[in-house]
């Protein structure tokens, strides 16, 4: 389903998302180059060792940035798709917690600006067409009639006004076309 263009939360949310996802691709290229940049004891981050997290975060970064682009579509399942990748990336953030206590802190709070950009930020514009409709079916035929012709009047084109000489009519009161 499609909600209509993109509107400021859209974009909003797909920078963050695009963002974080190239931060880490670079954390990912970073664990695999250099593995000592992390001060882990033992090289192991949480299960997996520099390499494992260097893949995997770069693979992540990739389908982060992917999710941020298909937000700016507009379409309802790259919304829900986007919630549900920064809530993980979130919770992933956690294992780098130990490596990189402050980045990780910063990342998880830009999750959650983003999972607010994708709910609470974004108007449903399904739910408002529904209930209009809802709205309609309990209207009366008069009440519909008149409905439909002050939404015709209103998105109406506005004609011109002449000018008074041309339209026939007087504009002083001592003119011989003044009406009296």
């Amino acid at each position: 389903m499609r909600t209509g263009s993109p509107n400021g939360w859209q974009f909003f949310a797909a920078t963050l998302l695009m963002m974080i996802g190239a931060v880490n691709i670079i954390q990912g290229l970073v664990a695999l180059m250099t593995p000592n940049f992390y001060a882990v004891a033992g090289g192991e981050l949480l299960f997996l060792e520099y390499g494992a997290w260097g893949l995997l975060l770069g693979g992540w970064g990739v389908v982060l940035v992917v999710a941020g682009a298909a937000i700016l579509s507009g379409s309802t399942w790259a919304r829900v798709f986007g919630i549900v990748l920064a809530a993980v990336n979130a919770l992933a953030q956690l294992a780098f917690l130990v490596a990189l206590p402050m980045w990780s802190v910063v990342a998880i709070a830009i999750e959650l600006l983003v999972i607010y950009a994708l709910t609470a930020g974004w108007p449903d514009r399904e739910m408002a067409a529904d209930r209009d409709e809802a709205a309609a079916d309990r209207m009366t035929d008069d009440q519909r009639a008149a409905y439909r012709s002050g939404r015709r009047a209103a998105h109406a084109k506005p004609e011109p006004a002449a000018p008074a000489e041309e339209a026939g009519q007087a504009t002083r009161p001592g003119d011989r076309r003044h009406p009296v």
